[in-house]
């Protein structure tokens, strides 16, 4: 029989209290020279699973923080060997999800039981949702094209309304447009239109853009024509006062139950080279004047057409400007000036346009066009573009070494 000495059995039970506290004790430690007996070899079994204890006791730690990488310890324990399966199959579960993240929605989990049969449904969810997206993305792209091209449309009809070039060339000794709508269609639109009064050259800045823009621009410019064609108005001031009476009739702004308040603004020259003169009028839109590289501004009228508090047969005031060699006319639509541009995006502004207009009013009007355009290009940089854009710049015929023009 086999005598133990108290003072080991109260060390075995310690030992053991403090496994079940889930601290890591030291071995039990014999004297060299103790017997070879079975309590040695128990000892030498009892501090085996000590070890093997502490090392599966680090390896769940790690797994339970997630740390899947970590190399199991060596041993045959029963449930050590349930959790090296367990490591697997979550790594092989990470692997699985790293796939369906980079796109592979077709990964099914079939080795762990409740949880296989919700991650698969997951999966199947997911591949469901995704075809979803796709078809919604195909009818998305298909609507955008049917838009984009009758936008596209819109605008070769938009266009189609723009003054063919030489349109004034009984007038125009040299001229240029520049039009550039923010979308595709725009509202700003010109009119060049011939009458027995000389050359008409008009400027119309409508509500809004696209689509909208272009609406509005339409009906301006075909009311500014009936003025001019059918009812014989050629005086820019009493044009400017009628179209404003005309665009609000139309669309019932005179009346407070009107559920639109849109308008514009415009501006329209009178080009009379027999008698030596421009006459101007202008609706919150100015005539820049270049005379031997000079820049001025004729400043328009602080109202809009059209608009519910635009008022009732409002008058609008007409400037002459007597006609000379070396001078060149602009008219400028705001989105141009309010183009941002810069790292502090700023304006583009009547500066910018005094610099290209300033350096560049010898060369010959295609020139200064793109000058302009390549300008406020530079500006611009990455900045898009806030409002459609027009320039319409031109010299007068007869002032400058040729006969004047006859007038019809």
């Amino acid at each position: 029989m086999v005598t133990v000495a108290a003072h080991y059995l109260d060390q075995l039970t310690v030992t053991v209290y403090q496994l079940l506290r889930g601290e890591k004790p030291a071995p039990i430690a014999l004297p060299p020279d103790y017997p070879e007996d079975e309590f040695r070899q128990f000892v030498g079994y009892f501090n085996r699973l000590v070890r093997e204890y502490d090392d599966f006791a680090d390896f769940m730690y790690s797994m339970a923080r997630g740390e899947l990488d970590r190399a199991p310890p060596a041993g045959k324990m029963r449930v050590l060997q349930s959790f090296k399966s367990l490591q697997a199959n979550l790594r092989h579960l990470t692997w699985k999800t790293q796939q369906i993240a980079a796109g592979d929605i077709s990964q099914r989990v079939d080795f762990m039981g409740d949880f296989s049969t919700a991650f698969n449904e997951m999966t199947r969810q997911l591949q469901q949702a995704f075809a979803d997206l796709r078809q919604e993305k195909e009818r998305s792209e298909q609507l955008l094209r049917d838009l984009t091209d009758s936008i596209a449309y819109a605008q070769r009809i938009q266009a189609a309304l723009l003054p063919p070039p030489g349109a004034l060339d009984d007038y125009l000794a040299d001229s240029f447009s520049l039009w550039l709508p923010r979308d595709i269609v725009g509202g700003d639109i010109y009119c060049l239109e011939a009458c027995p009064a000389g050359g008409l050259v008009a400027l119309l800045d409508c509500t809004g853009h696209g689509v909208p823009g272009a609406l509005m621009a339409m009906l301006a410019v075909t009311g500014l024509r009936q003025l001019i064609r059918d009812e014989h108005c050629y005086a820019p001031a009493a044009l400017l006062q009628r179209l404003n009476e005309s665009i609000r009739t139309t669309l019932r702004q005179d009346t407070a139950a009107a559920p639109s308040d849109d308008g514009l603004d415009a501006a329209i020259c009178l080009i009379q080279p027999a008698e030596g003169r421009l006459v101007f009028a202008g609706a919150h839109l100015p005539l820049y004047v270049v005379t031997d590289g000079q820049l001025t501004e004729l400043r328009g009228d602080r109202a809009s057409l059209g608009y519910k508090r635009s008022k009732p047969g409002q008058v609008f005031s007409s400037h002459s400007v007597t006609l000379r060699p070396r001078q060149s006319f602009y008219l400028c639509s705001d989105g141009l000036l309010d183009q941002p541009g810069g790292p502090r995006g700023l304006p583009f502004g009547r500066d910018g346009l005094r610099q290209v207009l300033e350096r560049h009013w010898r060369a010959p009007c295609a020139d200064q066009r793109d000058a302009l355009q390549e300008q406020l290009g530079t500006h611009a940089g990455a900045h898009p573009p806030r409002d459609d854009a027009t320039v319409l710049g031109w010299r007068v015929a007869g002032v400058h070494g040729q006969a004047p023009a006859v007038l019809p």
